[in-house]
């Protein structure tokens, strides 16, 4: 975005609130206004009294209104929220100039924490609700009841899953230029949802949807932070029709840490039930998602997500769940990559290992025992309908890769010479081709989960694809061109993919997310160009006098079947088609392009399994990667080196929560996190090199079968490491239910171990 400029164009920066919780009483801005170069500084006052609220994309049953502005009127609710956009001559400029607004502040008590905001006589931070509860959900299956008093085991434990956040090497921007003559805005924005923010921008503006034109640039990095639709994109195009200038604003990483949403913190009490023989009979869970000061674009949607995914791919009969999405004085939470999968993956697998250690069973046995089975797909867990998969081959090819009885051996000798080497292991499954439309919208969701695939051949014979779903580093457009390229016979280089563009690219439903690019836009590709293709077989069918079932197409080339040297090319058609109508057949009306819809029956289900090997240091607490096996089944695979890619890039996000990442907030509210210092990602230094391999079950519901494969890799990958590090520490009786494991945490367990005697300890990370 920082690439980006126009004519005349003007700089933004916001002041955002320093308090937590706090009433603005007024907000004195004529300073800032006299200052030379400083154009127009817009707060809350300046909306109209009727300006809507920020929309929700997700308006799950019985959720609470959260309303919250593109610039805070009365009151603050986190610290970061926009109270003022200043535009000015330089962004230096406008920062001189927001430091000479003066706000009059009343603070009020802060709710620093999910826990604290269920407490009798916490601050409410909205003043017409009985407590801080934003959404209640609760789900069953089975008799959980029965089940938990005639099992032979059960395990219960507090999981405790910290804040943290995308963290995009590139931040998010908007530039917005509001033609006050045509009264028509484009929008250039870091999106995942073009679309969904154009829509977004007409309710809000109230301006009819074909004045606005949203455009994406490539992206660089988004994970789910910017599927959202934010303040910033409403209030820049606000100060733009004010100045009557193009307006830019840049996010700085400083601002990202509290400006975008967070994602994952959650508590989870959770208890799992079992027989003798290892069969887990029951499961059961109380969720407490900490939300932040305000249900953001997606509701509290990956805490229901969280909520529906506490079976995992187990065949666990009975299975009950309570759900309370709570508000904080924090920013937002809302999507990360796995959304609330990672959590429940989490949770499950750990409980997973606890039956296997009060067993005295290997953990792959009672995941063996336990896995549903081929011939029960399609598989109704306690929401989802899983479509198919080898669970037991996937888990035995990963055993295989990783050498999983040798480490059990050589984990012997090592312990016998004073080494903590661990091995720990997860199972996941993974939502992907989000849809279909008809249970999205009887779920609250206001989009839908089609998507629209419009493909043109040109003149020349080469193919142009346009497509509402966004680039942002993941590859996808590598995979509709190929799609195309496959289906029209033509060379890969001959297809262009368009993307990004409200004005020139198709709708898609749902946005660029769930992992639905290949399989659901993928899916609506092909079927346009399968369109386009019966299109020009018909052409060269007239052009060749042959039937059109005698004809091939290779390389651009149509030829009759057998009689190689009776051939037109694709060029020859898309001349005809565009310039020489009378060449057609009778009939036939020009041009040779195609829009289809593929909105899927329901949704795909890819699986793998993690095994991590980890070396712990007694002295320092330092976690050491041995080796790092993944074994993944995605369906029809497009191109293996980008899922390869997006395998590895999940890997590191799911060790970063394991290990290193959280977004801290004191007892009052106020972030702990401001740079990189405080915050801490894996650098190639910490991450391991995994060793990847692939099955293939393609997908029975999808065309072409391919499955969703972006957020695979974060899912499983933190349960695993921290079952290795709790197995690596086994000589110390350690159950680790908090993240992120740290050094520090590491040294204290074991501290407490040496000190006590204590057979099983709880690390306690840094707040």
């Amino acid at each position: 975005m920082g690439d980006l400029t126009r004519p005349r164009m003007l700089h933004a920066v916001f002041l955002r609130s320093p308090y937590p919780h706090a009433l603005v009483r007024g907000v004195d801005a004529s300073r800032a206004t006299a200052m030379s170069g400083v154009h127009a500084v817009l707060t809350g006052a300046d909306l109209p009294a009727d300006f809507p609220a920020q929309p929700l994309n997700h308006l799950f049953h019985g959720q609470r209104e959260t309303p919250y502005y593109a610039l805070a009127r009365d009151r603050v609710r986190y610290v970061g929220e926009p109270v003022a956009i200043v535009v000015a001559d330089s962004p230096y400029v406008a920062e001189d100039a927001r430091e000479e607004i003066e706000v009059d502040w009343d603070p009020l008590p802060a709710v620093a924490s999910a826990e604290v905001a269920l407490e009798d006589g916490a601050s409410r931070l909205y003043d017409d609700w009985p407590d801080n509860v934003a959404a209640t959900f609760e789900a069953d299956m089975g008799d959980v009841d029965t089940a938990l008093a005639e099992a032979d085991v059960v395990v219960s434990a507090r999981f405790d899953l910290q804040r943290l956040f995308a963290c995009p090497l590139e931040g998010r921007g908007v530039l917005a230029e509001w033609d006050l003559f045509r009264d028509e805005l484009t929008l250039w924005t870091s999106s995942q949802i073009p679309h969904i923010a154009r829509d977004f921008l007409s309710w809000v503006l109230g301006l009819p949807e074909p004045r606005i034109r949203v455009i994406v640039p490539r992206v660089g990095g988004a994970f789910g932070s910017k599927f959202h639709f934010y303040p910033e994109e409403v209030a820049v195009p606000l100060a733009s029709r004010a100045t009557g200038r193009p307006v830019r604003w840049l996010e700085d990483r400083a601002e990202s840490f509290l400006a975008t949403v967070h994602a994952r913190e959650q508590i989870i009490e959770a208890t799992m039930a079992a027989r003798s023989d290892g069969t887990v009979t029951a499961v059961s869970g109380e969720i407490l998602g900490d939300m932040g000061a305000a249900l953001h674009t997606v509701s509290y949607g990956p805490v229901w997500l969280t909520s529906v995914m506490l079976t995992n791919v187990y065949a666990i009969p009975n299975a009950r769940v309570r759900t309370r999405a709570v508000v904080t004085n924090k920013t937002p939470l809302g999507s990360y990559r796995g959304w609330g999968q990672p959590q429940a993956n989490f949770v499950v697998e750990r409980l997973i290992d606890q039956v296997a250690r009060r067993l005295d069973a290997d953990p792959t046995e009672i995941r063996r025992r336990n896995l549903i089975p081929p011939d029960r797909f399609p598989y109704k867990g306690l929401h989802h309908v899983f479509d198919n998969g080898e669970y037991e081959a996937c888990l035995d090819r990963g055993l295989e890769l990783a050498d999983y009885t040798g480490w059990r051996e050589r984990q012997h000798r090592f312990r016998a010479d004073g080494r903590l080497v661990g091995v720990g292991l997860s199972f996941y499954v993974e939502n992907t081709a989000l849809g279909p439309s008809r249970l999205l919208n009887a779920g609250g969701v206001l989009s839908g989960g089609y998507d629209i695939g419009h493909v043109r051949m040109e003149t020349n014979g080469e193919v142009t694809v346009f497509t509402g779903l966004c680039e942002m580093g993941q590859g996808f457009t590598n995979g509709l061109a190929q799609l195309a390229a496959d289906e029209l016979g033509v060379d890969l280089a001959q297809v262009t993919v368009v993307t990004g563009d409200t004005q020139t690219c198709p709708m898609t439903g749902y946005g660029t997310g769930a992992s639905r690019s290949a399989a659901v836009g993928g899916a609506a590709v092909m079927k346009a160009a399968g369109t386009v293709r019966r299109k020009v077989l018909e052409i060269a069918s007239h052009m060749l006098e042959a039937a059109a079932g005698d004809l091939e197409i290779n390389a651009g080339v149509i030829s009759i079947a057998g009689s190689p040297d009776r051939y037109v090319t694709m060029a020859d058609v898309g001349r005809a088609a565009y310039l020489r109508p009378a060449d057609l057949p009778d009939g036939m009306d020009p041009g040779l392009e195609a829009i289809e819809v593929f909105d899927p029956p329901q949704m795909a289900w890819p699986y793998g399994i993690n095994v991590a090997v980890v070396e712990v240091d007694r002295e320092t607490g330092e976690v050491t990667f041995l080796d790092y096996v993944y074994v993944h089944d995605t369906g029809t695979q497009l191109n293996p080196l980008i899922v390869e890619g997006q395998i590895h890039g999940g890997i590191a996000q799911g060790i970063g929560m394991a290990l290193y990442e959280e977004l801290s907030y004191d007892e009052d509210a106020q972030p702990r996190v401001g740079t990189f210092l405080d915050y801490l990602l894996p650098t190639a230094l910490e991450i391991p090199r995994p060793r990847v391999d692939h099955l293939v079950t393609p997908s029975p519901i999808i065309p072409g079968g391919m499955k969703g494969v972006g957020e695979a890799g974060a899912i499983g990958s933190p349960a695993a490491v921290t079952a290795a590090i709790e197995d690596a520490l086994r000589p110390f009786g350690a159950t680790i239910t908090r993240l992120p494991v740290t050094p520090q945490a590491i040294l204290e367990l074991i501290a407490s171990a040496e000190r006590t005697g204590t057979s099983t300890l709880v690390p306690q990370a840094a707040r």
